[in-house]
């Protein structure tokens, strides 16, 4: 069974494709690639594909990037920004709906790429819902180019459309959910995932281990800066000398429960600590911190633009990283994770998944049990001792510049090479079974 997750990471990741060579950051490719991606998000979402591509452009490679216009019902538009083709397909639906199920969308992108001649080498299709999977075989069946799809999140059964979709959300979409995420895998010539789990439950669809790149999320350190704390607080308007604990996401504050629970632990050492929280918090956000007696201890900053969300987050002295043993924590990599190790500040997590594993290889915090108890006694050992905080701090930070995505693209081109290497081999047998008949 696909859910049978007690093969050890370690083993996994063993068989997966190795990580070849790291390229230096922002060196040119050896090979040029003309690579079209498409996406079911819209752009703002899209930070694990639009990364990629910004990435790949930055390499030299020739990228057309599709994806869900944000607001456009009616018109494609094609632009170029970033030295790359961008593509902004209409979508019909609504909100969360908005996200690759749309009819419409699905023949919106195929009339585009009909009249697409490229010509590209190959597809990197981010995720397989229809929008993005039915477009991509159109324009395989025409051009005979390559596919590989990539798998960033456990969507499916038992993951995140379970736990964290509403249940319109779960009528309307939870069987094509888990039929679309699984039945496209072994279609393509290959696979990248962003989580080990990922690898294992393809590996259980059919998929060649040999054929799945394991490429984890990057980081920016360009972008999150490691800023001077007080120089950050005295520009916002935060006190200077509470402690702050941070929490980042945009919408989705998931695992909470033991954030809260921490908070009201630390309290107790420290009665002037706080939790940042950015991004839009829910009224369930709300209702749970006044449940553990900690909303007036809460910094809510609300949604913020791309130039204040790092000064806000450097105003933390430690980040917070519930991570519990879930299906869909098992079946992503926390992309937030990156900017808290960009920032220079060191994180408590739970060590699940390959959280575990990347704690192991590099010491960028601390990690704990899933019990408050313990998360909060490393939080309160972080903050009573500035001297260990300052060494994870400058490792995370350091490490953060190993994980930038323009070095991590080196592994995808290798990935790339292979997969094209085995699509143009296997092309010249179905070529060379054709002329035997024939004789």
């Amino acid at each position: 069974m696909i859910h049978d997750i007690g093969r050890s990471f370690e083993e996994v990741a063993q068989q997966i494709a190795p990580r070849g060579r790291v390229a230096e950051r922002g060196a040119p490719a050896q090979r040029k690639f003309r690579v079209l991606i498409i996406c079911h998000q819209m752009l703002p979402r899209s930070v694990r594909p639009r990364s990629i591509a910004l990435a790949l452009a930055e390499k030299g490679h020739d990228v057309t990037f599709v994806h869900t216009a944000t607001d456009a019902r009616l018109r494609t538009e094609v632009y170029e920004a970033n030295g790359m083709r961008w593509v902004a397909v209409p979508d019909m639906l609504w909100g969360r709906a908005r996200a690759g199920w749309d009819l419409w969308s699905t023949l919106k992108r195929i009339g585009y790429l009909k009249r697409d001649g490229g010509p590209y080498d190959l597809i990197h299709c981010f995720e397989t819902r229809p929008a993005t999977i039915h477009a991509a075989l159109y324009y395989q069946r025409r051009h005979g180019i390559p596919i590989i799809t990539d798998w960033n999140d456990w969507w499916g059964r038992g993951g995140i459309i379970d736990h964290f979709r509403p249940k319109w959300y779960r009528t309307l979409f939870g069987r094509m959910e888990t039929y679309y995420e699984e039945a496209f895998r072994t279609k393509g010539v290959g696979l990248t995932v962003i989580a080990t789990a990922l690898a294992k439950r393809a590996m259980d669809l059919g998929v060649p281990a040999d054929r799945i790149c394991h490429l984890q999320g990057g980081t920016f350190p360009d972008y999150f800066v490691n800023r001077d704390k007080r120089e950050c607080r005295q520009r916002l308007g935060y006190p200077m000398e509470d402690p702050i604990l941070g929490f980042s996401s945009v919408d989705g504050h998931w695992d909470l429960e033991l954030v809260m629970k921490t908070l009201a632990r630390v309290k107790r050492k420290h009665p002037t600590v706080k939790l940042m929280l950015t991004g839009r918090a829910s009224s369930t956000v709300r209702e749970l911190a006044r449940h553990h007696g900690v909303e007036d201890d809460l910094l809510l900053t609300g949604f913020l633009s791309n130039e204040d969300l790092p000064w806000h987050m450097a105003c933390a002295d430690l980040f917070l990283l519930p991570f519990p043993e879930t299906l869909y924590n098992l079946g992503r990599w926390p992309n937030k994770f990156g900017d808290y190790m960009a920032l220079g500040r060191p994180t408590v997590a739970n060590p699940i998944g390959d959280v575990g594993t990347f704690f192991e290889k590099h010491p960028v915090g601390l990690t704990a049990g899933c019990d408050s108890e313990e998360f909060s006694e490393k939080v309160v050992q972080l903050l009573d001792d500035p001297g260990l905080s300052q060494r994870l701090g400058r490792t995370a930070r350091e490490t953060a510049l190993q994980y930038d995505y323009p070095t991590l693209i080196g592994k995808l081109e290798d990935f790339y090479s292979r997969m094209l290497e085995i699509h143009g081999a296997a092309s010249e047998g179905r070529h060379d079974s054709a002329c035997v008949k024939d004789m």
